[in-house]
């Protein structure tokens, strides 16, 4: 039954024993394979068994919509872990295993991102370098710095060394001491090569390298016993810069020993006509032959080039592009505005809402809230800015157990009775009310009310203050950051975790993964779509590709290319169409 909707290349990966190297083209149903893969995993499984199945994946919304789709199944979920790859390094490595470190054993905290980032930037003023001055601030396996420039090596020397005084660890520093425990102590090697049947990763080409040293370790440790199944699309890499590395199957497997890896390929394209998949093969490095094979297959569609349009119109040029779409049928949250860089989103979204004021528009990319998500407090307040919904209960529910339990850890000490039960922690959140118009005033409103509910007082807890504190820090310096321009109203805050309904405005990163009937894409000049950081790098072509590919390949049935003209470098020089897009030979529609 659960491989009945399957189609014989996605049964194939399912029932695949092993290790498994997945490579799924561009709407192929690489989440469908997941998903019925992890279910079919679990009907291998003894009922009495304590083995647990791993999905990681790269998003906090990619898990999420895992959760919501086994559950639509009707299948149970307990057995399933899912979670991003740093959550899973926190929540199974550094969670329990801290002790083991000398760094963490008198207690640590995750630091914020925001925190970082300012930490970072005031830092770079002090030792002399511009704020457009890239820092890379990842490991190599052995601790050491990848980042090779000395000036930058000082200047992460002494933010570790902040860091240190604060007992706050970041992001990098949590895949570094994860991974170091492993190899430290092979018998949690064992431990978690024995819990774990299956560890699932979803675009395993933007995994990093500790994180691929992380993962084959437990599975080394596991001799056999725990399977790896890696899904991705090599074209599809688009987070090198961030240290995102498209291993090779020699590489992968060189990883794990030599352990055997089963290639298998997903080729028929449930998303796109074949006309919008003929015109992005241009920009394929793989020889895979994708196939249209949805119902929209032969539709015709339209793809448009723009390129003598001057930046100073570009919004009328989009508002006229999704105005035809909505003439034509197309529903709002089918259609997609993609900005070369984050920085763009809020003045086009604004200016998009007034060319347009009859259109909702949703811009999700510039969510005030921490991105820190182990933070307790970001945790508390997803459950506040979310109203109890029956397509959202199992996530709320997954939270409430997450509340209950960081609170136990981090206090050492319980809820009263009635509020270790999920469902009655819900019902608490969902009675507190603040008439707060203000987004971090009704927030600390409803933590207060929350605390007293519980009868934690707050201030026996250093940690619980600190991480607040790093919260409402993180949120404020959003709200006043000028490239942000965020509104600080509640509903606006709430607006961030609703159901996406209106026309989405995000980069190419944000929208990986998901698909519209219309994409319009703008900013495709060289500069951009590269940025220049990939062409200082020498990896402008390879960049620029898959760039491309992933934004192209988006689109349902229309796709709209806009590469305007006047915007210049900051000497003057201006800016020019995106190379591998200026080589594409292609009749465009004109319209």
């Amino acid at each position: 039954m659960i491989l009945d909707k399957l189609n014989n290349e996605q049964r194939v990966a399912v029932k695949q024993e092993g290790n498994v190297l997945l490579t799924a083209c561009p709407g192929s149903g690489k989440t469908r394979v997941i998903i019925h893969k992890l279910a079919y995993e679990l009907t291998q499984l003894d009922q009495s068994s304590k083995k647990r199945i791993v999905a990681l994946t790269f998003t906090v919304r990619a898990s999420e919509e895992i959760f919501r789709r086994l559950n639509a199944m009707g299948i149970n979920s307990g057995k399933i872990w899912s979670g991003t790859l740093h959550s899973f390094c926190f929540e199974w490595i550094i969670k329990p295993y801290s002790c083991y470190l000398p760094e963490l054993k008198n207690g640590y905290s995750i630091a914020d991102e925001t925190f970082c980032s300012d930490l970072i930037n005031s830092l770079k003023e002090k030792h002399g370098l511009q704020q457009i001055d890239p820092v890379n601030l990842r490991f190599n396996r052995d601790g050491s710095f990848i980042e090779p420039k000395s000036v930058q090596r000082k200047l992460l020397k002494e933010y570790h060394e902040i860091l240190k005084s604060k007992k706050l660890i970041d992001f990098e520093l949590l895949l570094f001491y994860s991974y170091r425990i492993l190899i430290t102590y092979p018998k949690i090697q064992q431990t978690l090569s024995n819990l774990f049947k299956l560890i699932c990763v979803d675009e395993y080409q933007d995994t990093q390298d500790l994180l691929y040293a992380i993962i084959s370790v437990i599975i080394k440790a596991g001799n056999g016993n725990t399977s790896l199944f890696l899904v991705g699309d090599t074209d599809q890499a688009i987070y090198a810069s961030l240290g995102g590395v498209a291993k090779s199957m020699a590489e992968i497997k060189a990883e794990i020993d030599g352990m055997p890896i089963n290639p298998l390929t997903l080729t028929g394209n449930y998303r796109s006509s074949q006309r919008i998949i003929d015109f992005y093969t241009h920009f394929q490095t793989q020889t895979i032959k994708i196939e249209a094979v949805g119902s929209n297959s032969e539709t015709v569609g339209l793809i448009t080039l723009n390129n003598t349009i001057h930046h100073a119109k570009i919004v009328d040029e989009i508002a006229r592009l999704i105005q035809m779409s909505l003439d034509s049928g197309i529903p709002e949250d089918e259609i997609c505005v993609l900005v070369p860089q984050w920085w763009l989103i809020t003045s086009v979204s604004k200016k998009l809402r007034a060319t347009l004021p009859d259109v909702h528009f949703d811009a999700s990319g510039l969510a005030p809230m921490s991105r820190n998500r182990e933070n307790i407090w970001y945790k508390l307040s997803r459950l506040f800015l979310t109203e109890p919904n029956p397509k959202i209960y199992s996530s709320r529910y997954r939270w409430a157990a997450e509340l209950i339990d960081n609170f136990r850890v981090q206090t050492n000490t319980e809820f009263n009775e009635e509020f270790r039960i999920e469902r009655n922690l819900l019902k608490l959140i969902n009675s507190i009310k603040s008439s707060e118009p203000e987004g971090i005033d009704y927030l600390n409103d409803c933590f207060d009310q929350f605390l007293e509910a519980v009868e934690i007082d707050v201030t026996k807890y250093p940690q619980l203050v600190e991480n607040r504190k790093l919260f409402f820090d993180s949120i404020e310096s959003r709200l006043n950051d000028p490239d942000f321009k965020v509104p600080s109203d509640i509903q606006s805050f709430k607006s961030f975790y609703r159901e996406m309904t209106g026309v989405i405005i995000n980069t190419c990163v944000g929208v990986k993964g998901e698909e519209f009937e219309t994409v319009i894409a703008y900013g495709l000049l060289n500069g951009y779509i590269p940025h220049w950081n990939e062409i200082f790098s020498g990896n402008a072509t390879d960049a620029s590709k898959k760039l491309m590919y992933v934004i192209c390949s988006r689109a349902k049935t229309n796709l709209h290319l806009i590469s305007e003209t006047g915007r210049t470098t900051r000497r003057g020089d201006a800016l020019t169409i995106t190379p591998e897009l200026a080589s594409k030979v292609f009749r465009y529609d004109e319209i």
